[in-house]
């Protein structure tokens, strides 16, 4: 098997030519965008052959490489679930109750690590396939950003080398969006967000608060999260006691980028008498109510404009202000970023700064774990050496984009805001 660091360098290396290839085509796209179009279908299922099946092929067929960093652990996950064990009671998990018991169901076919993989590349193709069908009679060329989603380092590397399931949420909005505009809808928004917290991580509880306050009818839409969530923690209650609470244990862990890692060589005097879960607490605090004041002053805009959009922000605010952050979590809002964000606020300075961040986000992990040994930098005289000072430097700029993402995201709830008002409001008001 290749060693840890050439399979680093070679991540880079890729991250480094797809950052190029972003810009490319990114330059190129009034020029590509009727060839898209007319051959959409065949960008569609090409685009996936080319950037996440052969790639597989390559890596896990003709190299024979055995799949690293969290694929592992779903992998004995996954063969625990297969045998009938019971989750947080006889394996360990820090996602949702369903996860593991879902990416069991590839081994049923190819009992191997590889087929878990594939199972991620898949499931981000629907997902990715699902939002260019959704948007491509409300906006100009929803192909051409699809593409250019695929071209991103970072969801590259989270598919092929990392097999990241953090997509599987803006699935579950894409379900949402789908849903006819009846009296139910709420209701059917909460059982569908309430499925989705069983399935994939707990963590979207940091989403579901703020959508309170955009959903047409709260009551129905808390009614179809307690239909979900009360049946399924008296059962979990009664199989494992309280060892449920077992993914909660996963923000034990100080993570970066973020603005507490950033500013440890200042305060990390301070930080280190409080525990990191209190921080974790103030992070998640900011993250819920800043998203729940956003989604509270836009209202109006319906929650077919409004979620997507919050959904972003709740993300972003999120790998901010959480101290457990990792960067990778940009993987999480990278698709319904690009499509309703970046695909507006289309100038080039932000595309560059977008693209950089995806080549940081994947440099920077690799730099503090072989190079730092994962210091902190509690004290500036912990950074006393050029590989210490340039891992900061990148997470401070990694912040600042971040923080640039950021504005831009809430410039788009403004421009959404103007448009919405020189037409008709969707869902803005109760369905009685």
């Amino acid at each position: 098997m290749i060693s840890f660091e050439a399979t680093s360098l070679v991540k880079v290396a890729m991250a480094l030519g797809l950052a190029m290839a972003v810009l490319l085509v990114f330059y190129n796209r009034e020029r590509l965008k009727p060839v898209f179009q007319r051959h959409e279908t065949t960008t569609i299922y090409l685009t996936f052959l080319l950037l996440r099946l052969l790639p597989f092929v390559a890596v896990y067929v003709v190299m024979n490489q055995d799949p690293r960093s969290d694929v592992d652990f779903f992998y004995r996950k996954a063969q625990a679930a297969l045998q009938g064990k019971l989750v947080y009671r006889d394996f360990l998990s820090y996602h949702a109750p369903l996860f593991g018991y879902f990416i069991s169901l590839p081994l049923l076919i190819w009992y191997s690590a590889k087929s878990i993989v594939l199972l991620m590349a898949v499931a981000e193709f629907i997902i990715a396939r699902a939002t260019v069908r959704y948007y491509r009679n409300r906006m100009n060329g929803a192909i051409v950003w699809y593409v250019l989603y695929y071209l991103l380092p970072l969801p590259f590397v989270a598919m092929i080398l990392s097999s990241e399931e953090d997509l599987w949420m803006w699935g579950f909005g894409l379900i949402t969006l789908a849903l006819p505009e009846t009296r139910r809808f709420s209701l059917w928004v909460g059982v569908i967000w309430g499925i989705g917290m069983l399935t994939i991580k707990f963590m979207l509880v940091v989403f579901l608060i703020p959508l309170f306050f955009i959903v047409p009818n709260r009551l129905q839409y808390v009614a179809g999260l307690l239909l979900v969530g009360l049946p399924s923690l008296v059962i979990l209650y009664a199989l494992v006691g309280m060892d449920f609470l077992m993914p909660i244990q996963h923000s034990s862990l100080p993570m970066t980028p973020n603005v507490v890692s950033v500013l440890r060589p200042f305060f990390g005097i301070y930080f280190d008498r409080v525990p990191l879960t209190y921080l974790n607490w103030c992070g998640l605090l900011t993250t819920i109510g800043g998203a729940s004041f956003i989604g509270h002053r836009f209202r109006t805009m319906g929650y077919r404009q409004l979620m997507p959009l919050l959904y972003v922000f709740t993300f972003a605010l999120f790998m901010v202000c959480l101290p457990s952050s990792p960067g990778y979590y940009l993987f999480t809002y990278t698709l319904p970023l690009v499509f309703v964000v970046l695909s507006v606020d289309n100038r080039p300075r932000v595309w560059i700064a977008f693209t950089l961040l995806n080549i940081l986000t994947i440099a920077q992990p690799i730099l503090s774990v072989l190079y730092n040994g994962q210091e902190l930098y509690n004290t500036w005289a912990l950074i006393n050496r050029p590989t210490e000072w340039v891992d900061y430097v990148i997470q401070c700029v990694e912040l600042g984009i971040l923080l640039y993402l950021l504005r831009t995201i809430l410039k788009q709830f403004h421009l959404a805001a103007g448009q919405e008002q020189l037409a008709e409001p969707s869902l803005s008001a109760p369905l009685v």
